[in-house]
């Protein structure tokens, strides 16, 4: 099992709207915007969770969609975290070579 400690971003993770103090960040692989994660304060069944949502709309050689592409979990780790999974495999998916993040295999 992951926990904070343990699990590092392979992504440059930024904040969505600078200086708003919103819990809401924005995750790009170099230029592409791959996902995007959230406080959600507006779902009754979801309040407080982080929201996480899959990028890649209309980005060229992503055509075939991996679905679910958005889901909630308790912690903003776990939702960057599936971000990053979902993107992982949306490269797979389109016939892509994972992302070599310098970590031993």
């Amino acid at each position: 099992m992951y926990g904070p400690m343990a699990w590092q971003k392979k992504y440059q993770w930024r904040e969505t709207w600078p200086g708003e103090r919103h819990e809401d960040w924005t995750a790009f692989d170099g230029e592409i915007q791959i996902g995007r994660i959230m406080r959600d304060l507006a779902t009754h069944n979801h309040r407080g969770l982080f929201m996480w949502s899959g990028g890649l709309s209309g980005v060229k050689g992503f055509g075939n969609r991996l679905m679910p592409h958005q889901g909630w979990e308790r912690e903003h780790w776990q939702a960057a975290k599936a971000v990053e999974d979902w993107y992982d495999a949306m490269r797979e998916r389109n016939g892509m070579d994972p992302r070599d993040h310098g970590r031993p295999a």
